[in-house]
């Protein structure tokens, strides 16, 4: 398939996005969507979508959706921090010509989105503007900055122990465990252990954080 529109998440805001873009003439056969939960693709499937069980946060998984040959690419997951993520590497694995569109809830996070074309915020109208902007229309342009941003890691303090990745930090998109990364829904369930490293992103380089296995630096790429 090529040409297509990649939907990332099937929840509430992807779910109206696909029912827009459908409604809008958008044939159900261009569109794809990757969730992890079955009763969403369930949903999508009833609304002729094409459905790829799998985490988007995982290239393999976000391979399956024919990413590399999509012209427009939605990310319509939560949290915001998780969002970032996907968006760095589904930019990264898409084509040059592909419109990424990406939703957060909150402000404060549209300066982390430098892989993505266009931004939405607000829940409440993030499922008509991503559908709008997969149909080429003009949303709200990514914010500018002069640096880049990047995803670090640092150890789980013991107070953290037993905890959530995104009650430690609102920037949590993964933990690093014995040199194994869990990321995206996986981390999010994933309760702290001592010798864990939290990945976070955050906005040029955090002071007292060193470069190791898991930091990964971005630049905005060029359009």
């Amino acid at each position: 398939m090529t040409g297509h529109t990649l939907i990332i998440g099937f929840g509430a805001i992807g779910a109206s996005a696909a029912r827009l873009l459908l409604s809008s003439g958008v044939p159900a056969a261009q569109l794809v969507t990757i969730d992890h939960r079955r009763d969403a693709l369930t949903e999508a499937a009833n609304l002729g979508v094409r459905t790829v069980f799998g985490d988007a946060a995982d290239r393999a998984a976000l391979r399956q959706t024919g990413i590399t040959e999509a012209r427009y690419v939605i990310v319509a997951v939560q949290p915001d921090a998780t969002a970032v993520f996907i968006t760095m590497v589904a930019r990264d694995l898409c084509g040059p010509d592909a419109v990424v569109v990406t939703a957060v809830t909150d402000r404060k996070h549209v300066g982390f989105l430098r892989g993505a074309d266009q931004v939405v915020i607000s829940s409440d109208t993030a499922g008509a503007a991503l559908a709008g902007g997969a149909l080429g229309q003009r949303i709200a342009p990514v914010h500018q900055g002069g640096s880049g941003w990047l995803v670090h890691s640092r150890p789980v303090q013991s107070s953290e122990i037993g905890l959530f990745p995104p009650e430690c930090d609102s920037g949590a998109v993964g933990v690093l465990r014995g040199g194994v990364r869990h990321l995206g829904t996986e981390a999010a369930s994933l309760r702290l252990a001592a010798g864990d490293r939290l990945m976070i992103v955050r906005r040029g380089v955090v002071p007292g954080s060193p470069p190791d296995p898991g930091t990964t630096a971005t630049t905005p790429v060029p359009r």
